[in-house]
């Protein structure tokens, strides 16, 4: 080995870790937007410590910052949606249907509006149509004809998933393979609600006592069913984000070359 080339190399890596603490060491202020939201992502426990509320959040800061033009832009995004795919996976695999369809199928904010030229109203998001416009004194049957004849719905939010998945599909800077990943993942999501609607299992204390006294051949079949997704392409997009930063021509195979 050629010791001079060994010390060159030595102090070529020190300076590349230098660089990558230089960037984190700044302050919150003054950090780049898009670094800091990595390192926000990186200290936070997905999926335990993450809802649709701070994932939200995430989207409003990284589309606040605008940087489309940048690699790390879309690679973000695609940490955001593995985050909301995760998330999703979660709730599913503890039966809590209703969060996991708010994710996935469910608006965020649908806007009545009514024939009379009235202010647009925002539904409930949860909860019946005819229960939230009931008139007084009126039958339901009443209300529904009123909501079906004289009101329109507009959404103005769609659901975070869907939301996410047309942001990546549309930008033709993805990778076609991570693409396909997403759609299979969101099928299985509601896929494994299906299945455990179809058994009868509408609480995670069901699933375990139905899991603990099966059969292996049925626990096997019943956890193939499951959603059970890794955080790898989440780790993987966070890592090519940090080498982005030191050397923005750094290949990431998530990406559309």
């Amino acid at each position: 080995m050629n010791p001079s080339l060994s010390i060159e190399s030595h102090f070529s890596n020190m300076s590349q870790h230098l660089k990558t603490a230089a960037i984190f060491r700044q302050p919150a202020a003054s950090a780049q937007p898009l670094l800091r939201l990595n390192a926000l992502m990186d200290e936070t426990i997905i999926p335990y410590e993450v809802n649709e509320e701070q994932i939200e959040s995430w989207v409003s800061m990284l589309e606040t910052a605008g940087e489309m033009a940048s690699p790390i832009y879309w690679l973000l995004l695609i940490r955001l949606n593995e985050a909301a795919l995760l998330c999703a996976g979660n709730y599913v695999d503890n039966c809590e249907f209703s969060a996991a369809g708010d994710l996935l199928a469910n608006p965020r904010e649908i806007r009545v509006h009514s024939n009379d030229a009235r202010p647009s109203v925002r539904k409930w998001r949860h909860g019946r149509m005819s229960d939230q416009f009931r008139i007084n004194g009126r039958s339901q049957r009443h209300t529904i004809e009123t909501i079906k004849n004289e009101y329109q719905l507009e959404i103005t939010r769609p659901p975070i998933l869907p939301y996410l998945f047309r942001s990546l599909k549309d930008s033709g800077q993805i990778a076609r393979p991570y693409l396909a990943h997403t759609d299979r993942q969101m099928r299985q999501i509601t896929d494994a609600i299906g299945f455990l609607a179809s058994w009868q299992i509408f609480e995670a204390a069901d699933l375990h006592r139905r899991t603990l006294s099966a059969t292996p051949e049925t626990r096997s079949f019943i956890t193939s069913h499951l959603c059970r997704f890794n955080n790898r392409i989440f780790i993987q997009a966070g890592d090519a984000v940090r080498r982005m930063a030191i050397d923005p021509s750094c290949p990431c195979e998530l990406l559309s070359t």
